[in-house]
């Protein structure tokens, strides 16, 4: 199964109220003919009328027809499925020939969520969703629907998030801010300028803000100039590495972000390179994740998130009731 889809099916309650629809309507349909036909007098007629009762023929043909509907309704529920993709619903249906309906989530303006009497008893619900071209689509009868309501406008805000923190910005732009809750600026990625040596310990500090803007909201961290807007550069830290430059300084960031964050996530991370006042910096535009990300540490794990214009490290109980809700999935 692909990472991040989920496959639901319809509330087995379906096929209940399907075989009772079905039943009162063919027993309807039974009773008018029999107002019409003389089904015994049609049934002696017959040659196997030698060998039958009029009265078991007719309690064998009603197993047959019986038994026939119950197989529909059953192959029928069994063949759809609701697949949740990061960037769609499918719905698929059809046990001979397969059918599926696509709805985009960049399509989707809305998701409600709808449940009656019966749905309230028997624990389902309806997914209403609206697209922007003002279409509406139903997932009927899912169960914990009101769940995947939460889930699926929490991706959508996910998703309209990434938008943002895909395109490179200004940097005029960010320096006339202040660092808050989606905004840092660190003066160097591994070169620590008081002590005037490198510092690894700095390379962990710029993961755990990216981590965290990748748990929360996303957001944009510029290194080279500190929290005061003061440009310092990214020479020194290019003096430390193998190649000299930002070719070399965005390598040595994979190799780091790989280790400690984990390759999967950094397709969330986008790293623009500027000069500033005629000196190196770099932009870190991070996307929200769909998943919960754990910085590595020694051989623990932490979970950070943005708070107001600081990284939070949560504790265990606290990450846990935190990811509940910021990761519905």
């Amino acid at each position: 199964m692909e990472r991040g889809t989920k496959i639901l099916k319809k509330s087995p309650f379906v096929i209940i109220k399907s075989l009772v629809v079905v039943e009162v309507g063919a027993v309807f349909v039974y009773l008018l003919a029999a107002l019409l036909v003389h089904y015994a007098k049609i049934y002696r007629s017959l040659p196997i009328a030698d060998y039958l009762s009029f009265q078991i023929a007719q309690a064998l043909f009603i197993f047959i027809i019986q038994g026939l509907i119950l197989i529909f309704i059953f192959l029928r529920w069994s063949s759809e499925s609701y697949i949740f993709k990061d960037d769609r619903i499918i719905y698929s249906y059809g046990f001979l020939r397969r059918k599926e309906k696509h709805i985009l989530f960049d399509d989707a303006d809305s998701f409600e969520f709808r449940q009656g009497l019966m749905g309230r008893i028997a624990k389902y619900g309806n997914l209403r969703i609206k697209t922007k071209s003002g279409k509406i689509f139903s997932l009927k009868y899912l169960p914990d629907a009101k769940r995947y309501v939460g889930y699926l406008n929490n991706l959508k805000a996910v998703k309209d998030n990434s938008k943002i923190f895909r395109q490179t910005p200004d940097m005029n732009d960010l320096l006339g801010k202040k660092e808050n809750e989606s905004l840092e600026f660190k003066s160097s990625f591994r070169w620590d300028l008081r002590g005037n040596k490198l510092n690894k310990s700095l390379e962990h500090a710029v993961m755990k803000t990216v981590a965290a803007f990748m748990n929360t909201n996303g957001g944009h961290l510029v290194i080279g100039i500190d929290d005061g807007k003061n440009i310092v550069g990214l020479e020194k830290d290019f003096a430390t590495l193998v190649k000299k430059d930002s070719d070399g300084f965005e390598n040595h960031f994979g190799n780091i972000f790989h280790n400690v964050i984990g390759p999967t996530f950094r397709h969330y991370v986008n790293i623009s390179h500027v000069s500033v006042s005629g000196k190196p910096c770099c932009i870190l535009s991070v996307s929200p994740s769909n998943n919960p990300v754990y910085l590595k540490s020694d051989d623990n794990e932490e979970f950070y998130i943005r708070t107001g214009n600081g990284t939070t490290a949560l504790k265990l109980s606290e990450a846990h009731k935190y990811i509940r809700t910021r990761f519905r999935n």
